[in-house]
């Protein structure tokens, strides 16, 4: 299919699709200046954005395709794939205690403001 079905089927932008080529993650055919996607190119889009879902960067999407690419199904793809869900669980869990950290502030926040709203109700 051409770019603009490919737009349609997946939802992306022209920019966003065409910068996932630029970064060489969906590579799609030429049809003389046009590019030309298949089923393979969608399921590597929707792959590309479960990746992203779960937080990683374009940059390790790339590192992530380039490992399947050369070292599909190896111990060595297998110890580096884990090693970067390790490191985006550690992200995680810091962001999440900043957000506890966060909830915690605003919600003593709220309860001043109350206080100073309704004083006699509290």
């Amino acid at each position: 299919m051409f770019l603009n079905d490919f737009i349609r089927e997946t939802g992306a932008t022209r920019d966003t699709i065409r910068h996932y080529v630029d970064l060489n993650l969906l590579t799609p055919t030429r049809r003389g200046k046009n590019y030309w996607f298949t089923a393979k190119d969608q399921d590597d889009f929707s792959e590309i954005k479960e990746l992203q879902e779960l937080g990683f960067s374009l940059q390790t999407i790339h590192a992530i395709k380039n490992r399947h690419d050369l070292a599909c199904g190896t111990d060595y793809q297998l110890v580096k794939n884990l090693q970067l869900v390790n490191a985006e669980l550690q992200k995680t869990t810091q962001e999440l205690q900043q957000l506890k950290q966060r909830q915690a502030k605003l919600q003593e926040l709220k309860f001043i403001l109350q206080k100073k709203n309704h004083p006699s109700s509290l």
